[in-house]
């Protein structure tokens, strides 16, 4: 019999069957019973991600710096740390005009705001005597996913600077900036405003939360004691996990 397109026996051919669309494979894997496989993503353990949304707000605003993750036309990332505002609803920042990051907007409205902070580092030994994989980190991370509007509009400009203003410096000590006044006619016709209306996030504070209470406990007395520059925060944070086991 000559081999045709269904290979010998009527069979599909290998290189045929290599070639066939995902959906045909997953269609086959489940009439196998087996688990369909899953698009590739950053891992979120719940552990991890259970956060109240509260606590996810005051954390976010207590920070003084963001970053903006955007992507040019032809692929490339590029990363920036910016001061900002945030309402609950959408972030300002403001960039220089000729920013790469403006031009990506210009093509990919669609980005990501990241705020964080990094806590500490901790030895494996202070977890187990003898697993080097117990060494880890902690941190607190909240992801925006932001859809972008850009604005060279000296009026919008001056407003948001004002915006800006009373949250890095209330007290004052300026003159308020408006759109027609010389002293800021040339720095604002040098930026663009910024405004990223969030779409969703996700948040992970990564907290020792996988570790029994005691175990935590032992880390905050190992964190006090070691007393590097963050190690405090670091202690302070795992302390509130702690603590907010304890109110289940």
């Amino acid at each position: 019999m000559r081999d045709g397109p269904q290979g010998p026996g009527g069979r599909a051919s290998r290189s045929r069957r290599r070639g066939e669309p995902a959906k045909g494979r997953a269609s086959r894997r489940r009439r196998r019973g087996e688990p369909a496989k899953r698009a590739a993503r950053v891992i979120f353990h719940d552990v991890y991600t259970n956060v109240p949304p509260e606590e996810i707000e005051r954390f976010v605003r207590s920070q003084e710096l963001g970053r903006l993750v955007t992507v040019a036309a032809d692929g490339t990332p590029h990363l920036g740390l910016y001061p900002f505002t945030y309402d609950g609803a959408a972030f300002e920042i403001h960039l220089v005009r000729s920013d790469e990051q403006i031009a990506d907007l210009g093509v990919r409205p669609r980005c990501m705001f990241e705020v964080d902070e990094v806590l500490a580092t901790i030895p494996s030994y202070w977890v187990d005597p003898e697993n080097a994989i117990m060494a880890t980190a902690y941190h607190r991370t909240v992801m925006f996913d932001c859809e972008a509007t850009v604005s060279g509009d000296a009026a919008e400009l001056a407003a948001q600077q004002m915006r800006l203003l009373a949250r890095y410096q209330p007290e004052g000590g300026f003159r308020p900036v408006t759109p027609d006044d010389p002293l800021y006619h040339g720095a604002i016709h040098h930026i663009t405003a910024v405004r990223l209306d969030v779409r969703s996030r996700r948040a992970k504070f990564k907290l020792a939360q996988n570790r029994p209470l005691d175990a935590r406990a032992k880390i905050v007395d190992e964190l006090r004691k070691r007393g590097r520059p963050n190690d405090e925060r670091a202690a302070a944070a795992l302390t509130w996990t702690i603590e907010q086991e304890a109110k289940r």
